[in-house]
């Protein structure tokens, strides 16, 4: 847990950094800088799937997670094909997404949007630097490249309507798609992909998070000011957040006068780090939000029990209920909590 505390003013702001075996305190010097740029897409990644295999199973709980992990994501709410053609909302979204997750399971290839989408995807990964990864959902991967099995099964029904055209255009329309389809198939196995079977899907899915967040650089988006002159703090609060070993610290505090980039440091951290935790908050003005309210601790364990555990159950209006709820839903997880301006006064009278 990072604790941001203020400093009465008129204190020394010069810098220093003390270490304890329960704690840890960093003094933080005054800091500017600069905002960064921020990606063009509207989405972070687009989900291809075939919904009669896992639009209420498991691409159902990798959208939540993905959701969760304030990953913007595509997901197609229709459950029922409208015709051959893809439709354009659905390559419109595509085409603006950085990243695509492909959910190769039994009965993909047996829709020709699917198929559509594949060979889009590709093409938009030859073209635009769109990341794609494959999920191979209880089929092997040498099934989809060969067109083997089910995969098969799908192609051979497409050759059968093809053969089975009387129109030369459509036929020749047809074979033009099977051999796109067929390319789609091969290249797509080839891709470094992650292959679900003999593993738990929370523990699969969890790790494609991280691998997605990863990849795009996603904590990029929670940084607000490129700090300058910080570099031996930041380096501080990262040993200290991934060196458990080395110490016994839960709670680090980082204190001194407002306005010298306490925040500024913390949000930095957090934002490249916070994805590594199983869950995590950052609660800002805790001061500002508790001074005055007689309801402030409430407000605060309501916000902290929401981002903890991404469930918005029925409110509570007992501070012992909610603290059992924050307690249940940390037991057995990594957690990076932020607690911002912490002054002496909420310490006495809500901590």
């Amino acid at each position: 847990m990072v604790v941001l505390s203020k400093l009465p003013e008129g204190s020394s702001s010069s810098s220093s950094l003390h270490g304890y075996s329960s704690s840890a305190r960093v003094h933080t010097p005054s800091t500017h800088g600069h905002n960064s740029s921020t990606h063009n897409h509207r989405y972070d990644v687009f989900l291809s799937f075939r919904g009669v295999d896992t639009r209420h199973s498991f691409t159902d709980h990798l959208h939540k997670a993905l959701i969760d992990a304030n990953i913007n994501t595509f997901l197609d709410d229709e459950e029922i094909e409208t015709g051959e053609d893809l439709k354009p909302e659905l390559e419109s979204a595509l085409k603006a997404s950085q990243a695509s997750i492909i959910v190769l399971s039994k009965n993909y290839a047996s829709s020709t949007w699917c198929l559509d989408e594949l060979v889009l995807i590709l093409e938009q990964r030859m073209t635009s630097n769109h990341i794609v990864i494959p999920i191979f959902y209880h089929v092997e991967p040498t099934h989809v490249r060969k067109q083997q099995s089910s995969f098969g099964d799908a192609m051979d029904k497409y050759k059968q309507t093809m053969e089975a055209e009387t129109n030369a255009n459509k036929r020749s329309q047809w074979a033009q798609k099977m051999d796109r389809w067929n390319k789609a198939l091969t290249q797509v196995a080839d891709l470094k992909g992650n292959d679900i079977n003999g593993r738990l899907e929370t523990v699969f899915i969890e790790e494609i998070v991280k691998d997605i967040h990863r990849r795009l650089h996603l904590h990029l988006r929670s940084i607000r000011p490129q700090l300058i002159g910080m570099n031996y703090h930041i380096n501080f609060v990262t040993s200290w957040l991934k060196d458990g070993s080395s110490h016994t610290a839960y709670i680090l505090t980082i204190y001194g006068i407002g306005g010298i980039g306490k925040t500024s440091l913390a949000k930095h951290v957090y934002g490249l780090y916070s994805h590594e935790f199983h869950t995590s908050s950052y609660i800002e003005d805790i001061t500002r939000k508790c001074d005055g309210k007689f309801n402030g601790l409430l407000d605060l364990q309501e916000q902290l029990c929401y981002d903890i555990s991404k469930t918005s159950s029925i409110k509570d209006h007992d501070v012992s209920v909610y603290t059992t709820k924050i307690e249940n839903a940390l037991a057995r997880k990594r957690v990076f909590l932020v607690l911002d301006d912490i002054s002496t006064h909420v310490i006495n009278n809500y901590l």
